[in-house]
């Protein structure tokens, strides 16, 4: 039986934020990124703070190849992943709104509310999947906020954003979601 060494949860579970997010903006919200100018045309970067909880992992599927011989199934691995399924992310939203206006704009990007048009504001260049795609990395975090695992989603961009759904008879914190598509998705133990 394995020992726990320290003084923490086996289970990890004695804050409901376990997670933390970190990614830059693609280059085309870039152009619109500034410091402390909060303005419905632009996105602040040095705002970004994702407070996420819950599952953030998606299932690797290698699957199987049934050979059927003679009455039986023999099984042998396609060598091959499955394509990765959308990642859905909760997360707080901050006083501001800014970590849900980035996303949001983002999104905008994509699809314009007012045109339904792709880049409506000719953000990007050349490099049209680069200008709009980012990594996205999350990190697990143990019960001193020490980074433990590391999830980095490469190529990634969002395809949805959540409601905002609050009360104020409720004294929770207000909540969201996004969820993005990726390429690949790389994990790394860390000390």
């Amino acid at each position: 039986m394995a020992t726990n060494l320290y003084q923490q949860s086996v289970l990890n579970k004695s804050r409901v934020d376990k997670f933390k997010l970190v990614f830059q903006l693609p280059n085309s919200l870039k152009k619109i990124n500034r410091h402390q100018d909060r303005k419905n045309a632009t996105v602040m970067q040095d705002s970004l703070q994702f407070s996420i909880y819950g599952t953030v992992v998606p299932a690797i599927t290698v699957p199987a190849l049934e050979i059927r011989y003679s009455g039986s199934t023999l099984y042998n691995s396609t060598h091959s992943k499955s394509p990765y399924p959308p990642v859905t992310i909760n997360f707080t939203i901050d006083n501001e709104y800014n970590n849900y206006w980035v996303i949001y704009k983002w999104l905008d990007l994509l699809h314009n509310e007012y045109t339904g048009l792709f880049d409506a504001d000719n953000l990007i260049d050349d490099d049209v999947f680069k200008d709009y795609q980012t990594d996205l990395t999350v990190y697990g975090l143990d019960e001193y906020n020490n980074e433990k695992i590391r999830f980095t989603y490469t190529k990634a961009f969002p395809t949805e954003i959540g409601g905002i759904n609050f009360s104020y008879r409720e004294a929770g914190e207000i909540e969201s979601s996004f969820t993005f598509v990726y390429s690949q998705m790389h994990t790394m133990l860390l000390n």
